[in-house]
Order: C-alpha cells, then structure tokens, then sequence
C-alpha cells in the first residue's frame, strides 16, 4: 500500500470513528448509570448559557475547518495538513474549556481510536515522503518587472 492510499484509508477511518462517536453516545446514552445521565441532561440544558455563546461558534469553527481538512488531505491540498493541525488544537482547546463530560464505553473507545487515527494522520503527512505534496507551491520562475523610458 502505498502513501496515498494509507492516508486516504485514514482519513476515511477518521470520518467513520468521528461519526461513531457521536453516534454511539446517542443511540447507547440509556446505558449511563441513572446519576450521569442526569448530569449529562444537565449539561446538554447549559448548552443555552453564556459560556456557550463562547463555545458554540469553536464548536463550529473546529467542524468546519476538520471537514475541509479531510477534504484537502485526501486531495493533497497544501495548506490541508496545517488545517488539520490546528482543528486538533482548537478542539484540545474546546475540550479544556468544556468542563467535565460524560460518555459511554463505545463513544469513549471511538473517540480514543479517532485520537490515535489523527495522530497517525499527522504522522503521516508531516514525517513521511508524503510531506512534500503538502509544501506550499514555489513559483517557477522569478517575476521580473522591465522598465521602460
């Protein structure tokens, strides 16, 4: 297998086990003990307060920004690997200034396999033979401005 095909396998394992995180904590949250679903409803009704106004917009801007950066990694735009980099950062980020959370087993074992998966990504794209299709685009020849009198 080569470079490309190994990260386009990753960034499709990536989609899936984001997906599945976020899906098993909604079809497996009856599973939480009575106490940390009560808290988690709690947390999901403090979505609507200040500190969300906050939040929700990082929340936002991190989805966006990864989507794209699956996107361009898996079609080897330039500047897609500093994209993903820094959605990791903001949701590092996003997690610390989130507070305490709860999750299920499965959600939490997908989203340590997505860590992991990003991490090889990263990996990947910044240590491998595959960095070189990530560099900025050099111009071929210098521009040169002729003056005339």
């Amino acid at each position: 297998m080569n470079r490309k095909q190994l990260l386009l396998a990753l960034v499709l394992a990536d989609v899936l086990t984001a997906f599945a995180s976020i899906g098993s904590e909604l079809f497996f949250g009856w599973t939480l003990p009575v106490e940390l679903k009560d808290f988690a409803r709690d947390q999901n009704r403090a979505f609507f307060t200040g500190r969300a106004l906050f939040l929700t917009p990082l929340w936002s801007v991190t989805v966006l920004a990864t989507v794209v950066a699956w996107i361009g990694l898996v079609n080897l735009w330039w500047f897609a690997r500093r994209l993903y980099l820094a959605a990791w950062i903001i949701w590092i980020f996003l997690l610390l200034l989130s507070g305490p959370s709860v999750m299920t087993g499965l959600g939490a074992m997908f989203s340590t396999a997505e860590a992991a998966i990003g991490g090889a990504i990263l990996g990947l794209v910044y240590f491998s033979e595959l960095s070189a299709h990530f560099e900025r685009p050099r111009a071929q020849m210098p521009a040169t401005a002729r003056v005339t009198t």
